[in-house]
Order: structure tokens, then sequence, then C-alpha cells
């Protein structure tokens, strides 16, 4: 605002402008601040309209002029002298003002201070909410042509900072900090702030929803992850540190709109993955075909290089990550779960350090489950406490009664003709994790499994071990008796080895096709699956007891 509009327009009677003209009046005012000290030059920034109700001022020791001098030159553009003390504006400031050029104008003795001052902040947030849509606009027809850039959501933040003195941050359901001020929220805040606007918005609440943490106010923005689509679990939230309670509609309605606009961003984000979402819909799709002839190995193989080729990175090894949402009413919409895991992948405690894991995510499949394949390098295996830290902070919170999400983690395989195998140890593993005493965000590894089994195997009576191994292996001892064969040990080296054929094969110092004959004849002789979890585990524990 201009200091006309403190003087002329509106601003708190009587005010009388003494020193200045019209030219002073055209100065702009960017805020106001009281000073009664002879010397206020730290007090003072450039911009500020000083006022002052002059108990420092002593004409017969000349202080008027080296007070307009020292606010001068701190950059203030105006003083506004109070009369209470005089009953009126001194001659020796006015003389001051007028040497030094700053304008001047008296504030009567029924004003008070208070008023003048808010009447400036008051104008001065009214332009800054008036700058700040102009630039929002302006990005938006920016970004209209080329959604998904990349660095709108920081730039819009750095607009609420800049322009409306806020500080902001955007977080994922997970409570992953997407962009935001610095320094940026401790971890453990943005978890709890993500819970917290989950759960509001799953009550029905109307956002904003304002709360608090460590004694910081917080206001809460939801960004749709779908256009005109009610609260989801996926939704992004823009955290404001600050109560919204007494913010003006205005206010309110540009953090909606900058909302908005991070919403579109991020529907960019989500079209740049749509390829690698394809290339690991069709591994996924081959994968459940049941094929296993030379033609399909190849073609597997064909989709896992251009899943690659879509998640580059240094990663070697797959492995392959199940989830599911049980206990939400059907609809015509898109279930929700590919984009929860998705989220999960991306947190920090599951991509790793700088980013080691490239997540490939396939379709939804029946609506509820989704799989994800992650490329992995050695030593940076996914692990079921990487994902139960990214899934189990926030998530719950958005969770109704009855509604439940697991997730199960496969063990890393190196060949793509092994993917079936981690593929079937993740849904096996997902199932264990949705057990009927599981919690409402549930997550399983095959070491859980594994160490859940062995565990109670000494609980059973020795008989029960024995009786449950020969059923299960002497169809095997029987067939090395009268064949020379060396099926047991092929079975304990192919576990022993995570079900992977190469590194198997290279043990036994037999070929692959050699390795695949017998696994085949294991498999036909006792009528299990060596691809399924449950099955596998079973080997291990009759093994063990062997």
């Amino acid at each position: 605002m201009q200091l006309r509009d403190v003087i002329l327009s509106g601003g708190p009677a009587p005010l009388r402008y003494l020193v200045g003209g019209e030219e002073g009046l055209r100065r702009p005012v960017l805020a106001a601040v009281t000073i009664d000290l002879p010397d206020p030059g730290r007090f003072v920034s450039p911009g500020d309209l000083v006022l002052s109700g002059l108990v420092w001022l002593r004409p017969d020791l000349g202080r008027a002029d080296a007070f307009v001098r020292i606010v001068l030159e701190a950059g203030a553009v105006a003083l506004g002298a109070g009369e209470a003390e005089f009953g009126n504006v001194p001659d020796e400031l006015v003389r001051a003002c007028e040497r030094h050029g700053l304008p001047l104008f008296a504030v009567g003795v029924d004003v008070p201070f208070g008023p003048v001052a808010e009447f400036v902040a008051r104008g001065r947030s009214g332009a800054r909410v008036g700058n700040l849509a102009a630039l929002v606009d302006r990005h938006r027809r920016l970004m209209a042509p080329r959604p998904g850039s990349g660095a709108g959501a920081g730039a819009l933040l750095d607009l609420l900072l800049s322009e409306l003195d806020l500080r902001a941050h955007v977080l994922s359901p997970t409570g992953r900090l997407i962009a935001g001020a610095r320094p940026p929220l401790p971890e453990r805040t943005a978890t709890a702030l993500a819970g917290r606007f989950l759960a509001a918005e799953r009550s029905g609440r109307r956002a904003p929803h304002r709360t608090a943490a460590h004694g910081v106010p917080y206001s809460l923005f939801p960004v749709r992850s779908a256009p005109g689509a009610g609260p989801a679990l996926t939704d992004w939230a823009v955290a404001v540190e600050a109560d919204s309670g007494d913010w003006h509609d205005e206010r309110i309605g540009l953090v909606e709109r900058l909302a908005g606009l991070i919403a579109v961003e991020r529907g960019g984000r989500d079209a740049d993955r749509t390829a690698r979402r394809r290339a690991a819909g069709r591994l996924l799709g081959l994968l459940d075909s049941g094929g296993r002839g030379t033609g399909a190995r190849d073609q597997v193989r064909d989709a896992a290089g251009r899943l690659a080729a879509e998640a580059p990175g240094d990663g070697g090894r797959w492995q392959a990550v199940a989830a599911r949402l049980d206990g939400v009413p059907g609809g015509d919409g898109p279930s929700p779960v590919r984009g929860l895991l998705e989220e999960v992948l991306l947190h920090p405690a599951c991509l790793g350090p700088g980013g080691a894991r490239r997540i490939g995510l396939a379709a939804a499949l029946d609506g509820r489950e989704a799989v994800a394949f992650v490329r992995v390098a050695p030593g940076a295996e996914l692990t079921a406490e990487a994902v139960r830290e990214a899934a189990g902070g926030a998530l719950p919170r958005g969770l109704r009664g009855g509604e439940r999400l697991s997730l199960g983690i496969g063990d890393p395989v190196a060949e793509p003709d092994d993917l079936r195998h981690t593929l079937a140890e993740a849904r096996g593993a997902r199932r264990a994790a949705a057990g009927p005493e599981a919690e409402a965000v549930a997550v399983c590894g095959t070491g859980d499994m594994a160490a859940h089994v062995m565990s109670l195997l000494p609980l059973l009576p020795a008989e029960v071990r024995r009786a449950f191994s020969r059923r299960l292996l002497a169809p095997l001892h029987a067939y090395d008796r009268r064949h020379q064969c060396e099926l047991v040990p092929t079975l304990r080296s192919f576990l022993e080895h995570d079900g992977s054929w190469a590194r198997c094969g290279e043990a036994l110092h037999l070929h692959v096709n050699s390795l695949r004959y017998r696994i085949s004849r294991i498999e036909s002789l006792t009528g299990r699956d060596l691809a399924r979890l449950e099955d596998k585990m079973d080997f291990a524990a009759a093994l063990r007891m062997d």
C-alpha cells in the first residue's frame, strides 16, 4: 500500500499530513513499527512507517535532526508523530523532516498507534494475497501445456513462503516429504501430521484441518489424487505452519488453489510412470499365465528387460511386493491399492540411500490387489522392516474399522526365470500377513514366515515331526534309491539358493535344463509346487526334520 492509503483513504482519523507533498504520499509502505528510542536504527527496516510518541524528544538538545537522519538511513518511508506528549508536533521535528525529505504526519491524541499499525498490516496482507493470486494464475497458465515438470510443488511452496510469510510442506499419506520449507520437518512430525490428515479426511470433517505438533500450529489442506474426487487414502496434504482458524476466506481459498495446482503437478508425475506401469503389468500377466516352455521364458525375459529399461539403475536383482486392501466397500471407481503400494515403496525407508531401489508397478488385479517389482542392488534388498516402517506410521490412521492393508515381500532373485518364485513368495507372505489376528496394516516377509514356522517345530511331538517329514519326502527318497538320482539333495540346494535356477545349477554343476527336469520330477512326485511359498516352507521344515 502507499502512504496516501494510510493518511487519506481509510486510515484512522484524524491524521494530518504535514511534510512530504504529493510525491511523499506515493511512497510504498511495507510495515509499521512503533519506536520511542533516540537511536532507533536497529529496529527499522526498509519500507517501514515509523510511529513514535516522541518521549525521547527534547527540543533543546537537538535530537530531532539525529532521529530523522537515523530512520532515513535505515530505510523508513515516513514518520507518524504522536501529539500526546507535546500537544502538537514540535517545530524542530517538522523542520528536520523538511530538511531531510522524510514525509511526516501527525497522529492525534485520540488515535492509538495500534489501529494505525493494524491498518497497515491488513492492507499489506491484502496486497500480498492479490500479488500471490496473480502469481498463482500465471503459474497455472504456464503449467497448463506441460504439467508434471517436476518443480511445481516446490515452486508453489516458495511462493507461499515469500508472499504470505508462511512455512509449508507437502506430505504423502505415508508422511514422505515431497517438497517444503527449510529446514524440513522432522520425520516423526511429518508422519504424525500425515496420520492426522488421513484420520480427519476419513471422518468427513471439512478441510482445512487444524492441529498442532510440538507446540507448533498446523493447518492441513488436501491435495486430491483424482480431480473432483472426495477424500482418498492416496491424497497428499499441504501442511501450513499456521492456525487457519482466524483466516479470512480469501486467504483460505488461495491456499486451496495452490493445493489444486500441486495436484495438477502430481498428475503429471503419475503420467510419467505410465510406461513403467504398463511394462510391469505385461510382466505380471506373463508370470500369471502359467507358461513354462522355452517360448514363455523368452517372453518373460523380454518383459523383464523392458521393465528394467523403464526403471533404470544399478540393481541387478528383482523382488516382488504384493499388497491387498480388504474391507473397502465395492464400487465402480479404481481401487486405491496400487496408489497405496506406490506411496509405500516411494518412502525413503523403502527406496534406500540415494534412491537405490527402482520401482515398477503392475496394474491392480482384481480391484483389491496390486503387485510391484523392485530392482535392488546386492546389499540393498528390500526388507519387511523397511516396508513396515513406511506403511505402519500414518496409513493405519486413514483406515476405517474393518479395512485392512496387507503387504508381502518375496526374496530377491537374479534371473528373470526366477521371477515367478519371488512373486509366489510375495503373495504367500501377504496371505500370511492378512491372518485373522493381523493389525490394520500388516507386513510379512519370507524371513518372518520361516522364523515363525521353524520356531514352532520343537513344540511338536517327535513322532508328529517324523511322520510329516516321511510323508512329504518318502516319494523322493524312494525315487533316489530306485534310479540312483539325487532329488533330495537337489531340493535342499534349490531352497538354500532361494529358488534361483542359475545359482542352484552352478552349485550342483548341473545344466539349468537338467535342474528344471529334477524340480519338475520333485513336484510331480509330491504334488507340490515349488513356486508357492507355502510348499517351499513345508519342504524346508521336512528337510530340517529328515
